[in-house]
């Protein structure tokens, strides 16, 4: 048995779609006896209800790693973030960016405009928030901005761990990683290999932590250089691993 933890936005999902030979290629995959799974900064009601017409997926690691559910979407795993953490996050960083916050398997935001695929709870009050917190996210406009502001993160919040992707930022409890969520898959889940793919800087955790990496030739250069294999698609990438 092989397993395939994917990156959800820019890896599998683009403009709002799949690709029909990636659908069918996973098909075939899970048929032969494989696990397909995500490995997605988003939280589980993020994608569940989009997907679900589409993708019977066999695992689930999200909120950068903070959240691993196993097929029947049961929390096997879990990292959170305090109340009291929120609070301050939010009196540094309301001001400037939009945030998100990951909590009770949904998303939390004082933003009203359409998300497309994103589904969210519009809350006016942070006390609006209900249950475990997993992660934090914002858009910070720029690549460059968003390096610097990451840097800002970990120097006010030590206790926090700042992933970039690309102009958006991933924020989880310090430590947490879509690496450490493939780790802990592997140890719950009893799987001797998990390959991964990915498009962007906060797959790169994941990227050295699998058996076997994928990316693609428009990814930045810094995971070109450190995967298995470079392909066009996520279809390419199962296809390698069938024949293996």
């Amino acid at each position: 048995m092989k397993a395939l933890a994917s990156d959800y936005d820019g890896t599998l999902l683009f403009n709002e779609k799949f690709k029909e030979g990636d659908l069918k290629k996973i098909k075939e995959f899970q048929k032969a006896g494989n696990l397909f799974g995500l490995c997605s900064g988003r939280p589980f009601k993020g994608i569940y209800e989009f997907c679900k017409p589409y993708i019977d997926f066999d695992f689930y690691i999200l909120c950068t790693g903070a959240l691993v559910l196993n097929k029947e979407r049961e929390v096997i795993y879990k990292s959170t973030i305090s109340k009291h953490l929120l609070h301050e996050f939010y009196d540094r960083y309301q001001k400037d960016y939009d945030i998100f916050i990951q909590a009770n398997m949904q998303i939390y935001t004082f933003l009203k405009e359409d998300l497309g695929s994103m589904v969210r709870q519009v809350i006016t009050s942070l006390d609006e928030v209900e249950g475990d917190i997993y992660g934090l996210s914002m858009n910070a406009k720029t690549d460059e901005n968003a390096k610097k502001v990451c840097l800002d993160i970990e120097e006010h919040f030590p206790e926090l761990t700042a992933h970039q992707n690309k102009e958006y930022i991933d924020i989880t409890e310090k430590g947490c990683s879509k690496g450490l969520g493939i780790l802990k898959l592997k140890e719950l889940m009893h799987l001797e290999e998990v390959a991964g793919i990915g498009d962007s800087y906060n797959d790169i955790p994941m990227l050295e932590t699998v058996d076997h990496s994928f990316t693609f030739p428009t990814s930045p250069e810094s995971l070109t250089s450190i995967v298995d294999d470079v392909v066009d698609s996520v279809e390419e990438a199962l296809d390698i691993l069938m024949k293996e």
